[in-house]
């Protein structure tokens, strides 16, 4: 089967590789669309730890069944799944305790090595890890999002309308959620899961750092609690206009002051929560200023590994300052039934697919800023 191999920074390569063998408890999969996400974006710009030369990487992938081992019972061939590419061990205390995305003996597909993910033509993963892509259920009709290609290659420079995706009939006229769509699930997973790390009671008014894949779709998941008021903020503001669509009133970092804006709308208090999609000094910063005293702080950027905090601002105002990494199942599974009921719009999807044989350049392009996007998609 054809794969693409990382080898490196800027060093990927589309090659023959034997398909991997399938155990008893396994599922094969004619890997469908793959998500490209930003965390294996920087490992195109530099070398990390995590990811080492010779993998296939790809952690948002979705597929069709084509065979499974003998003792599978949950999957059959024809099913068309989403993989949630995290596992655990299950014995230890955090996995009995309920936090399995925590455990120490984690792995992840597309990620940990002898685990190859979706940036191939077929994939294999363990029954356990494939969830069933849910029936469209919309729920009434939204407004149409702006596009997020670049000009040229996937919606116009000016914001004008992408026209969202079709839905592919199955055999026998059935509708069904198209794959492209289908990988959203594993990054919304990741914001459900963060509003779970959120406060008991829902927020009144709510700020989210950073507006790509992660931010936007905390704004969808936020959608679901209804908050009083919800801000979005960026550097860049053809995301804030995807955030705009979303209901977020949206401030533009570098032109609009973004503390006094906040403070403004909120009588001077600030928000009851602020939510950082970015990972890094200066966002983290600004949504711990943007938290009121005793509000709450939940960071699921991870991009930097070490960034300097303001200790007098969480102590002094007894701001509580929570951590969110991955997700559950339960998480993964709620992403899944939220894509199916049209919540996520189809402009969050570059226009323009990746294909294997493009995958090498693309992926060199999107991690430089040469092709800018919200989620590129990557069809085998």
């Amino acid at each position: 089967m054809k794969a693409l191999v990382y080898h490196g920074p800027r060093n990927l390569s589309v090659e023959e590789r034997p398909d991997p063998p399938l155990g008893p408890h396994d599922v094969r999969l004619a890997v469908k669309a793959c998500g490209i996400c930003g965390s294996e974006l920087h490992a195109i710009l530099e070398a990390q730890e995590r990811r080492r030369p010779g993998i296939v990487m790809g952690h948002e992938f979705a597929g069709e069944v084509i065979e499974v081992g003998p003792q599978v019972a949950a999957c059959r061939v024809g099913d068309r799944v989403a993989v949630q590419p995290l596992t655990h061990c299950g014995r230890c205390d955090l996995c009995r305790g309920g936090r399995p995305n925590a455990c120490p003996n984690r792995t992840l597909y597309g990620m940990t090595w002898g685990m190859p993910g979706g940036y191939a033509e077929r994939a294999v993963v363990t029954e356990d890890r494939c969830f069933p892509i849910p029936p469209p259920t919309p729920l009434p009709s939204r407004e149409r999002m702006p596009a997020s290609g670049r000009a040229g290659e996937g919606g116009a420079a000016d914001g004008s309308p992408t026209l969202p995706l079709p839905l592919p009939e199955r055999e026998g006229g059935q509708e069904a959620v198209p794959y492209e769509l289908a990988i959203l699930g594993e990054p919304l997973a990741v914001a459900l899961h963060a509003l779970g790390r959120g406060p008991a009671t829902p927020a009144g008014a709510v700020a989210v750092v950073g507006a790509g894949t992660v931010g936007l779709l905390t704004l969808v998941a936020l959608s679901t609690l209804k908050p009083e008021r919800v801000f979005a903020a960026d550097k860049v503001a053809w995301k804030l206009g995807l955030a705009k669509g979303l209901g977020a009133i949206t401030l533009l970092a570098g032109r609009d002051d973004v503390r006094a804006a906040v403070r403004d709308a909120t009588g001077g208090k600030g928000v009851d929560w602020a939510i950082e999609a970015v990972g890094i000094q200066e966002t983290v910063g600004l949504a711990l200023d943007l938290t009121r005293p005793a509000g709450h702080l939940t960071c699921i950027g991870n991009a930097e590994p070490h960034i300097g905090i303001s200790l007098h601002a969480i102590v002094q105002g007894e701001r509580t300052l929570m951590g969110s990494y991955g997700y559950t199942d339960d998480d993964f599974r709620r992403g899944l039934e939220l894509v199916a009921q049209g919540l996520v719009p189809p402009s969050l999807i570059a226009e323009r697919r990746v294909t294997l044989d493009s995958a090498p350049a693309d992926l060199v392009a999107l991690a430089t800023g040469e092709w800018s996007c919200i989620k590129a998609v990557l069809v085998p």
